[in-house]
């Protein structure tokens, strides 16, 4: 086996940082996706890890250098930062979301932080000289991979019990750096545990139901597919897949849980090295100089959105558990402080809405305007659009109405006999749902004598 650290990423050619959305049909972006696109800079000297708090709306980005965690809001303001977390690294949220942990790679120790309160309640030494780096919850117990000396392994603590201890756990196999690590709530038992950096690349699986590592599955992947130099991995939201991130080949590969064979692939570019899976199983990927993508659940084209983006960051992708917001970390490579960016509506779908109407129409005579809404996906029964009219008594605008668009055809009409000369616009206005982002449409008629 040959071992080597991640191979250095190409130079970026655009602006460190920028992330524009590509192919987003006639959404009109909110001043929330503005500001998301853009970037929020951390106060942050280096980037480990990124988790998000659906219940306290939070996001907490580890800075291992800084030995803090920032904490930012669904916007990307930064509320807060949790300090003396020494060499804050891999971080997982307990359950309820109650709870943050923090592998704390410099002090040797795992630490506790109460989410509400942003203050950190516990903390649990991993042995001396351990270096705790990847965090991730199965078998109703936290797990932690490390590196002692110049070899990793997998410890774990039982985060539940009135005395919590950590302890190493046999993995059988030798691990040259700490392992990372991953679950899904579908397979709550399953541990995947995956070595980061070395060619070729190193998955297993692990059934945790007793409290240690049985082994399901274990693979050097040299062939069919090859990876080497993985940089992250994720789990599909049913359990049943691993997405896979590595400098080496040039696609986010997917592989079976069960026996770690492949399962198809997703299309990128230059050294893929981040995923995300949201609950719904709407999958994330990136690649340090291509796009983040988004992808529907059990699908592998075409993608669902596609952002633009330079220097994103390895591991550095989240969802809310919403599904409906995406964030991204990107910087720091090329000098830049980490970047949070957010991006509102990654997991809907895209809706086209348009409006047509004669150029021109004479005073007091039916005026009769024709719209369209459609997505690549249904939109649910009862679905409708609202209109307002600008014109020079109403320059701020006024409603016309509510009209519902027609299930199978998704257009709409409306009539009116406009009494004023001079240009009107009328604005229609989508407001979106729990898979369909917002659309908007305006078309201007000119009444004359």
């Amino acid at each position: 086996m040959r071992i080597h650290k991640r191979a250095a990423l190409a130079a970026a050619t655009a602006l460190i940082g920028s992330l524009t959305l590509i192919g987003a049909g006639s959404v009109t972006a909110t001043a929330e996706e503005t500001a998301g696109a853009a970037g929020v800079a951390l106060p942050s000297a280096s980037f480990r890890d990124i988790v998000v708090d659906g219940v306290h709306d939070r996001v907490f980005v580890s800075d291992p250098s800084g030995g803090t965690i920032v904490v930012t809001d669904y916007e990307g303001a930064v509320v807060g930062q949790i300090t003396a977390e020494e060499g804050a690294a891999g971080l997982v949220l307990s359950a309820d979301a109650g709870k943050l942990y923090v592998a704390l790679s410099t002090a040797d120790a795992i630490a506790e932080i109460d989410t509400a309160t942003l203050t950190e309640t516990n903390r649990w030494p991993t042995g001396t000289g351990t270096s705790p780096q990847t965090l991730a919850m199965a078998g109703g117990k936290l797990w932690f991979g490390y590196t002692i000396a110049s070899s990793g392994g997998i410890g774990v603590l039982d985060v539940a019990s009135p005395s919590p201890t950590a302890t190493p756990v046999p993995s059988g196999r030798y691990w040259y750096y700490a392992p990372t690590l991953a679950s899904s709530p579908a397979d709550p038992n399953a541990l995947v545990a995956g070595e980061e950096g070395v060619s070729p690349a190193m998955l297993a699986v692990y059934d945790t139901s007793t409290g240690t590592l049985q082994k399901r599955a274990e693979r050097g992947f040299s062939s069919a597919p090859s990876i080497s130099y993985m940089n992250d991995f994720a789990v599909t939201a049913d359990g049943q897949n691993i997405v896979v991130a590595a400098n080496n080949p040039y696609d986010h590969q997917i592989v079976r849980v069960s026996d770690l064979s492949s399962n198809g692939s997703y299309s990128s570019w230059q050294f893929p090295n981040a995923v995300a899976v949201a609950t719904d199983g709407t999958v994330a990927t990136g690649a340090d100089g291509d796009f983040v993508k988004t992808y529907r659940p059990g699908t592998t084209w075409p993608a669902l959105h596609e952002y633009a983006v330079d220097d994103l960051q390895r591991d550095g992708l989240a969802w809310a558990p919403d599904e409906n917001r995406l964030f991204a970390v990107t910087g720091f490579s090329y000098g830049s402080a980490p970047t949070l960016h957010v991006l509102p509506n990654a997991g809907k779908l895209d809706t086209t809405l348009s409006l047509q109407s004669p150029p021109t129409s004479r005073r007091g005579k039916p005026l009769t305007v024709t719209g369209w809404l459609t997505a690549a996906e249904p939109l649910p029964a009862g679905t409708t659009v609202e209109v307002t009219r600008t014109d020079a008594d109403h320059p701020t605008g006024t409603p016309v109405g509510t009209f519902p668009i027609s299930a199978t055809t998704g257009d709409f009409t409306f009539t009116e006999s406009p009494r004023m000369l001079g240009d009107i616009t009328y604005t229609a206005t989508y407001s979106g749902d729990g898979t369909h982002v917002p659309a908007r449409a305006e078309t201007t008629v000119t009444i004359t004598k």
